[in-house]
């Protein structure tokens, strides 16, 4: 087997994994977007939290495109198709070493921005107990998960410790060490007790220690990214100078 045709195996492989994971994105955004939107809208939610629904979804689009292009272009040896490629995965890989600078600038101001959007459902209200039974139900589905109570402060809930709560933000642990860090003090009718930290606080952690993931397979991305862009401009070299001329 030539180079020329090791290249363009390894740029087919390539592709077509690629194009499967696009098809793997939109599809699961396009889920969230239709099975579940509906379920979704029927709480007071900020519509921020659509954006990375979204993102998923024009992400996968966009890798469906590229992907298509290297595949039909290294398989067909056209150039043209070739080059929209190189040019579209150059265009991503910028894309993402932005991203990537932004996250670390802006890193510590998501927590500010979920706060921000937390204290958006609370407005008008004065507890948790003024939404609907659906939206609590909801946000109580979440504490048991996350291990908090509240959205910005336990005292969003009129009572903690109330009937429907209480499973949720009532924090026990043997270990006063591990209480401490885990958990707050709040006085019921004289007496003190320990609940969960504010939902805020867990899930802009949560958020926090998911993005070392997302950093993890973007890098990986980005590596996978270049080899592809040198490989097709390899090709493309060599194509060019097989016709007489030079790139």
């Amino acid at each position: 087997m030539g180079k020329d045709q090791k290249i363009r195996t390894m740029l087919i492989v390539f592709n077509v994994i690629f194009w499967i994971i696009g098809a793997l994105f939109l599809c699961a955004g396009l889920t969230m977007r239709f099975e579940y939107y509906r379920m979704i809208r029927a709480y007071p939610i900020s519509e921020e939290m659509y954006i990375p629904v979204f993102c998923l979804m024009a992400l996968g689009a966009y890798l469906m495109i590229i992907t298509f292009c290297g595949c039909c272009g290294a398989a067909s040896s056209n150039k043209c198709m070739l080059t929209t490629f190189a040019v579209l995965n150059g265009f991503m890989l910028l894309v993402q070493i932005v991203t990537a600078i932004l996250m670390l600038v802006y890193g510590g101001q998501i927590k500010i921005w979920i706060g921000d959007i937390f204290e958006r459902q609370l407005r008008q209200r004065t507890s948790l107990e003024r939404f609907d039974e659906r939206y609590k139900s909801f946000l109580i589905f979440w504490q048991e998960h996350l291990t908090c109570c509240g959205l910005n402060s336990k005292d969003d809930w009129r009572d903690p410790l109330g009937s429907e709560a209480r499973a949720t933000c009532l924090c026990i642990f043997d270990d006063t060490t591990v209480r401490d860090r885990e958990c707050l003090p709040h006085d019921d009718n004289g007496n003190t007790v320990y609940v969960y930290k504010p939902c805020v606080d867990e899930f802009s952690a949560w958020v926090g220690e998911y993005m070392w993931i997302i950093g993890g397979i973007l890098l990986a991305i980005c590596l996978l990214e270049i080899v592809a862009i040198i490989g097709a401009c390899m090709l493309l070299r060599r194509w060019r100078d097989e016709e007489g001329y030079v790139m």
